[in-house]
């Protein structure tokens, strides 16, 4: 459940010792604009710099759990919002496992957080465009995690497409390559993780075992 990797989130964050405070939530404006409906997906980047400017303001960065959420701030609000204020949320916004790495980079306990076991792992496409999914294999390394990664670059979905009725057996051949991926690596015995919602719901329709967020993974209980 979205929910569970949120309090994930906050739990791997605090053990790490940072102040987390959980902003309002509000919808990216990614999905309406994936669609063509640009004036509801620049309605939603106000709303969420509207929330997130106090807190950049006071110095906080931002996490994010949702690479999309992600790739909206770094990307598409340099079109959505004025410059300089799409700028900042852009240049203080990060992946939560990318946010987790810079930390244990700068001396943060590792012992924190769970560790061990083996993974198969399937990073979501915009955190490749960006460049990110590289810091959530780095962090199952240093955890001592066994990771088998894919290296099919979409589940299928393409975000709101493979929810779409007339879409569902492209959607779904594309699926079943990078399943067969995973099959063939011998997922069986593995953890089953995602990192993007949309990943997960494709996995969970086309192989058996649940799957979940890195950073419920790596969470200490």
């Amino acid at each position: 459940m979205l929910v569970d990797r949120g309090k994930a989130a906050v739990r791997t964050l605090e053990a790490l010792g940072v102040d987390v405070t959980v902003a309002p939530c509000h919808e990216s404006g990614r999905a309406p604009l994936s669609q063509g409906m640009i004036a509801t997906a620049r309605e939603n980047a106000a709303r969420v710099a509207d929330s997130l400017d106090p807190y950049l303001d006071s110095g906080r960065d931002v996490v994010v759990v949702e690479p999309s959420d992600l790739a909206a701030f770094r990307r598409e609000y340099e079109r959505l919002l004025d410059g300089k204020r799409a700028s900042r949320l852009a240049e203080n916004s990060y992946e939560v496992v990318e946010y987790v790495y810079g930390l244990l980079e700068n001396g943060g306990d590792a012992d924190v957080l769970a560790a061990g076991g083996d993974v198969a792992y399937h990073s979501h496409c915009q955190q490749r465009t960006l460049d990110v999914d590289q810091y959530t294999e780095a962090v199952f390394e240093r955890l001592g995690y066994d990771v088998v990664t894919s290296d099919v670059e979409c589940c299928g979905m393409a975000g709101s497409f493979g929810y779409k009725s007339e879409y569902y057996e492209l959607s779904v051949d594309v699926g079943e390559t990078l399943a067969g991926q995973f099959e063939d690596a011998g997922v069986e015995g593995r953890e089953l993780v995602a990192s993007g919602a949309s990943c997960h719901e494709q996995l969970a329709s086309l192989l058996p075992p649940e799957n979940r967020h890195p950073v419920e993974l790596i969470a200490p209980e």
